[in-house]
C-alpha cells in the first residue's frame, strides 16, 4: 500500500511550526486517521542513542485519569510493549495487552476500567535507530486492531520520524528561556509526592502548560518508580527524560535519584547538563561521534592545539570538525556553541 495524502505529506512541515503540543497531536491524529482509524493517539520521541528515554510526547483525546495511570505504569516498566520488547520483534509492532503475562493482565484491567477496547503500538525505527513510537487506541465495542493495521501504520514510519525531526529542529539552539535553578520533588515508596522545593513548583507550572495538572504528578511518580526499578535490576539504565527547546525555550531534563533504602526518591528537574545535551543535539542534528569528542574537550576549556594533542589529530582537522558542528547547529563560533550547550 502506498500512502498518499495531503495531510500526511504536510505533517513534517506542520511539526516545524509554532503549534502547541495539543494542536500538533490533533494534526498527527487527523493525518493518520485515513490510514488506520482510531479514537485516541499518543506519539513519543526518543534519542536513538539515548537508551530509549522519552524526550517528548504528544497526546490526543486521552481521558486524563487513564493517561495518568498509563504514564505511571509505562515508566515503572509494567507496560507489555516497551520499546525494548518491540525492538526484538521482526515487525516492530504490538497489540497491547493481548499476551498472557502479568503486564498484559495489568494493562487489560486498566483498559476495562476506562472503556478502552485495544491499543496498537509501533516502533518508529530506521537505519539510525529508534526515534520513538506511535500508539493508537480504540474504544471498547469497536473493531479490534489487527496485523493489517500494524503493517499500514508501519508504512508511515518515515513521515512520522521526519515530523519528530522537524519538531525538534524548530526549537532554538541557543536557549531563549531564562536559566532557572533546579527543582526537586520528593516521592515516597507509595508513589505520592510528599515534598517539593519552591523551584519545583516553578518547573511544575512550566510542565502544566503542555499537560493537565494531574499528569505532572503522574510523570514525577513514574520517574520515581523507574528509579526504584533500577535499584532492583541494575542492568536497567537510570531514568532520564529530556524535553526539547521547541517546547520550553531550552532543553530541560527530569531524572530520579534514590534517597534511601525505603523507596523514597528525589526527582530533579533542571536545564539539561551540557554533556547530556550534547547527546540529544548530536542525535537530532547529526553531530558525529568524533565531532562530539572535540566538543567535549571544548567543554573542558581546551584550545584547538590541546584538543589536537588529546585526540591525536591535526589542528586543521580539529578546526574542520568545529566548523562542521557550527554549521549543523547554526551557531557562529565557539561562544555561541557553549551558550547553546547551556554553559
Amino acid at each position: 500500500m502506498v500512502v498518499d495524502g495531503r495531510l500526511l505529506r504536510g505533517l513534517p512541515a506542520l511539526a516545524g511550526e509554532s503549534l502547541s503540543s495539543l494542536e500538533l497531536a490533533e494534526a498527527v491524529s487527523q493525518a493518520v486517521a485515513p490510514v488506520v482509524a482510531h479514537d485516541a493517539l499518543r506519539l513519543m520521541g526518543n534519542n536513538p542513542d539515548g537508551a530509549g528515554h522519552t524526550v517528548f510526547s504528544f497526546w490526543h483525546n486521552f481521558e486524563e485519569e487513564f493517561g495518568c495511570q498509563f504514564m505511571r505504569g509505562y515508566l515503572a516498566g509494567d507496560d507489555p510493549c516497551l520499546p525494548t520488547d518491540l525492538a526484538r520483534q521482526p515487525m516492530p509492532a504490538g497489540l497491547v495487552g493481548t499476551g498472557r503475562g502479568p503486564r498484559d493482565r495489568s494493562v487489560r484491567r486498566l483498559f476495562d476500567d476506562h472503556g478502552v477496547g485495544g491499543e496498537l503500538r509501533v516502533l518508529l525505527r530506521d537505519a539510525h535507530g529508534v526515534w520513538g513510537s506511535l500508539a493508537l487506541l480504540r474504544s471498547a465495542g469497536g473493531r479490534a486492531f489487527d496485523r493489517a493495521d500494524a503493517e499500514r501504520l508501519l508504512e508511515l514510519t518515515p513521515v512520522l520520524i521526519a515530523a519528530l525531526w522537524q519538531y525538534v529542529l524548530s526549537g532554538p539552539v541557543q536557549p531563549v528561556a531564562p536559566e532557572q535553578a533546579p527543582g526537586v520533588f520528593v516521592v515516597d515508596a507509595a508513589g505520592k509526592v510528599t515534598g517539593a522545593t519552591p523551584m519545583a513548583a516553578w518547573w511544575a507550572e512550566r510542565l502544566r502548560e503542555h499537560h493537565p495538572a494531574s499528569w505532572v504528578d503522574a510523570l514525577v511518580s513514574g520517574i520515581a518508580a523507574q528509579t526504584r526499578l533500577t535499584l532492583r535490576e541494575p542492568g536497567i539504565p537510570a531514568p532520564v527524560m529530556h524535553c526539547p527547546a521547541a517546547r520550553f525555550g531550552r532543553w530541560i531534563s527530569a531524572e530520579g535519584q534514590p534517597l534511601d533504602q525505603d523507596g523514597a526518591v528525589a526527582v530533579l528537574v533542571r536545564a539539561v547538563p551540557a554533556r547530556e545535551l550534547l547527546v540529544s543535539l548530536g542525535s537530532w542534528y547529526g553531530v558525529t561521534a568524533r565531532e562530539r569528542q572535540v566538543i567535549e574537550h571544548l567543554l573542558d576549556g581546551a584550545a584547538a592545539k590541546q584538543i589536537a594533542r588529546g585526540l591525536d589529530m591535526s589542528v586543521h582537522t580539529v578546526n574542520g570538525h568545529l566548523k562542521a558542528v557550527y554549521r549543523k547547529l547554526g551557531v557562529n563560533g565557539r561562544a555561541e556553541l557553549l551558550t547553546a550547550l547551556n554553559t
